[in-house]
């Protein structure tokens, strides 16, 4: 590392530790900021694993008249397997539905005594996942129920679209709050260094009139605010990593248990990285804002 490297090193440094309470309201603002940007990621991360659990399980009911004859039941199974939405497909007969109820209800079957056999032979449908949105659910349940020997089509048209829309909201939250937060952390950053301008408003005139360069007397406030960025986002990260850990240790919880086998940790490492570097950038442009406009660079 140069001479000129290592002063402007230095002199940010010395910058941030001069920048006293200021400079830690600076800090602690973007640490917030990132806390509350990290716990909208981790609720979206959490919903995108209850949502890929629903989907894994997800079923299609096509429930069939009672009259349908066997050359009826073969031409309808034929049709959904070459239907482009099923993954899978399983029927299941009446005598197997009534087996199964009896199997799960043990000890309650008695009042389907007398009636015969009510429950219907269906097939279940697995979907394809690029398949499963409530709109192009309720297009292939409104076309299954027309086929002939179909009596009725369930999908959990409510909970799929109650899903979609918590969804949709979280992620316009997160990025509308995370956008205005993200805007208030540069501009106090950007008040901050301009403050330090300011205090330093003689050094900086006599370093002019000896010759050193916008970028020479520049750069040490530009670095500033970029360690102001780095430090706040990265205790933000260390903050959220403790609640998440104590929460899942009082809730006796494992990270694969909530996002998935395999995860220890609920962000994946690149974006823990990004929310770092965020913060970095967002401190650096907002000394860069300052130095522009008060150095004249």
């Amino acid at each position: 590392m140069g001479d000129r490297a290592r002063y402007m090193l230095r002199e940010a440094l010395v910058n941030l530790r001069r920048s006293g309470w200021v400079g830690l309201a600076s800090i602690s603002t973007i640490t917030i900021s990132f806390l509350i940007i990290g716990i909208f990621l981790l609720l979206t991360i959490r919903l995108n694993a209850i949502v890929a659990e629903w989907k894994e399980g997800f079923q299609v009911m096509v429930f069939l008249e009672d009259g349908i004859t066997r050359e009826q039941l073969n031409l309808l199974r034929k049709r959904l397997e070459r239907e482009s939405a099923v993954k899978a497909l399983t029927y299941t007969s009446k005598e197997e539905a009534l087996a199964r109820f009896r199997q799960e209800f043990r000890g309650n079957e008695g009042f389907l005594e007398g009636l015969g056999n009510p429950l219907p032979a269906s097939f279940q449908l697995k979907i394809k996942e690029g398949y499963q949105t409530p709109e192009t659910l309720q297009q292939l349940a409104t076309f299954l129920g027309r086929l002939e020997g179909v009596e009725d089509v369930i999908y959990g048209q409510e909970w799929a679209e109650r899903l979609s829309m918590v969804v949709k909201v979280l992620k316009v939250l997160g990025i509308g709050i995370g956008g205005v937060l993200a805007v208030g952390a540069l501009l106090i950053v950007s008040n901050t260094i301009r403050l330090g301008v300011y205090a330093r408003t003689e050094e900086i005139e006599i370093m002019r009139l000896v010759g050193a360069s916008r970028a020479y007397i520049g750069t040490p406030f530009l670095l500033e605010g970029f360690f102001q960025g780095l430090l706040g986002a990265t205790l933000a990260l260390l903050f959220l990593f403790a609640a998440h850990q104590l929460a899942l240790r009082q809730l006796n919880l494992s990270p694969a248990e909530l996002y998935g086998v395999g995860m220890t940790w609920a962000l994946p490492p690149w974006m823990s990285v990004g929310m770092v570097g965020a913060g970095a950038l967002i401190g650096a442009f907002g000394s860069l804002l300052a130095v522009i406009r008060f150095l004249k660079l």
